[in-house]
């Protein structure tokens, strides 16, 4: 009896072990989504954690000239790369798949060396730049935007790494070290110079933002050198810039349109309101924009197989994975987007007293994610079926009508106008999506149409 008593749990245990480990197998997407998520989420503590640190070690004021420092580096970081970063993660599972293991090396080397070399003249330009323009009412905002330049080329191969890593499956290695060890460094940081007593401003927050991107890309090369050292074989690099350059740059066109989509509210803010207010705004916008963390999840862990799929015109099999990858994006997301709304108030609190009269602004920014959430990963959906110009043309429109609105709305309401821009430009872009996979796949998007899909095992 005893032995049964005994032999009855391990039984049970091993039967769970046996189920999770089928599910993984059969839904392998949805568990790599949830992992990537998690990994995501993870970051968002500690990022906000950061954020808050900052914001009260700092003030607002000071605050905002490093957020306007940061969005600078973000912005210019994400075109560094010229598209690379995307063209990586198609290409990549395609030679090693192939056993092209030279054209796999020399992918990787020269999506290093583009980000590298134009992200350093990047610099070079933005420091000539400010040096030679340099005017007395800009004096506080020269020093975070230098050093925000020098962390240029660390943030861009970070970057490029990340497509690399992410195409190849090494989804972990390639986003832990920006997501998760970075901004742990930075919260680290902050407490270092707050207990010595550093100057609390801008410019050392900027410095600790340098140092700690200069050590997750430090940390993110290593991973993925012994990575390739492990599962590739062998090779000399094989170089193809001109074939790489046609797949990129369509590809660079719509990441530039999306960086000024997230971005231009924060840049326009800057010539039109003080950084108090936009270090209120950057606060609400970036606890609302936590949702956006479903749709990075759900495009990761669906690319791939959407883009094999596609190759192979097996049109059921497209139409199951976009199914899931519409169901995984909106009803996480909405559910994400209602709890952020919620304890909303409570986290602006965090940053400061003052910063919860951004609250409101969380609403309207909530209205154009979900609208976006609505159709899914229609981006990469549309990237990984080859059709990265109509990708380029739905987020071209919208960043100009980003940029258009952000310049009309912002003088007349300011950070309010500011919100309402962003959340048009997110809608108007999932709808133009929605629009061109329709024409030119024959696929519905939107969320109620997928919800009754049935899933294949």
């Amino acid at each position: 009896m005893m032995i049964d008593t005994q032999t009855e749990p391990r039984s049970m245990l091993k039967a769970a072990r046996d189920a999770l480990q089928a599910s993984r197998t059969t839904h392998a997407d949805s568990w790599n989504a949830i992992g990537v998520f998690g990994v995501r989420a993870i970051s968002a503590v500690l990022l906000f954690l950061t954020q808050i640190a900052f914001a009260r070690w700092m003030g607002a004021s000071e605050y905002g000239l490093y957020v306007t420092a940061w969005t600078c580096v973000v912005v210019l970081g994400g075109l560094a790369h010229l598209g690379f970063n995307i063209a990586m993660m198609r290409l990549a599972p395609q030679y090693a798949a192939n056993q092209d293991y030279a054209a796999f090396r020399g992918l990787l080397k020269a999506g290093r060396q583009v980000a590298l070399i134009t992200s350093v003249l990047m610099a070079a330009v933005g420091v000539a730049i400010i040096t030679s323009f340099y005017v007395e009412d800009s004096a506080a905002l020269a020093m975070p935007l230098m050093l925000g330049l020098i962390c240029l080329p660390a943030y861009a191969l970070t970057d490029v790494q990340d497509g690399f890593g992410r195409g190849q499956g090494w989804t972990l290695d390639a986003i832990v070290p920006a997501y998760v060890f970075r901004p742990l460094a930075m919260l680290l940081f902050v407490g270092i110079v707050f207990g010595i007593g550093m100057a609390a401003n801008a410019v050392t927050a900027m410095t600790i933002a340098l140092i700690a991107t200069l050590l997750a890309a430090v940390m993110q090369t290593v991973l993925i050198e012994k990575r390739v050292a492990r599962e590739i074989p062998q090779a000399s690099a094989a170089l193809n810039y001109a074939k790489w350059f046609t797949i990129s740059l369509p590809l660079l066109a719509g990441g530039i349109c999306e960086i000024i989509i997230l971005n231009a509210d924060v840049l326009v803010l800057n010539f039109f309101r003080p950084s108090e207010e936009i270090g209120h705004y950057f606060a609400a916008a970036k606890t609302t924009g936590l949702a956006l963390f479903v749709l990075y999840a759900v495009a990761t862990a669906y690319a791939g197989r959407i883009a094999a799929a596609h190759a192979l015109h097996n049109t059921a099999e497209i139409k199951s994975l976009v199914g899931m990858a519409v169901r995984w994006t909106f009803i996480p997301a909405a559910v994400m987007t209602a709890g952020i709304l919620v304890i909303g108030y409570f986290v602006l609190a965090q940053f400061g007293a003052t910063f919860t009269d951004a609250y409101p602004l969380m609403f309207i920014l909530a209205a154009g994610i979900m609208t976006k959430a609505a159709m899914g990963p229609s981006d990469t959906i549309l990237n990984m079926m080859g059709h990265q110009r109509a990708t380029a043309l739905s987020l071209g429109a919208a960043a100009v009508l980003a940029v258009v609105l952000n310049l009309i709305l912002i003088p007349l309401w300011g950070v309010t106008g500011a919100a309402i821009a962003t959340s048009t430009a997110y809608a108007a872009m999932a709808v133009m999506n929605w629009y061109a996979v329709r024409k030119l796949e024959g696929l519905n998007l939107f969320i109620l149409a997928n919800l009754k899909t049935r899933v294949k095992p």
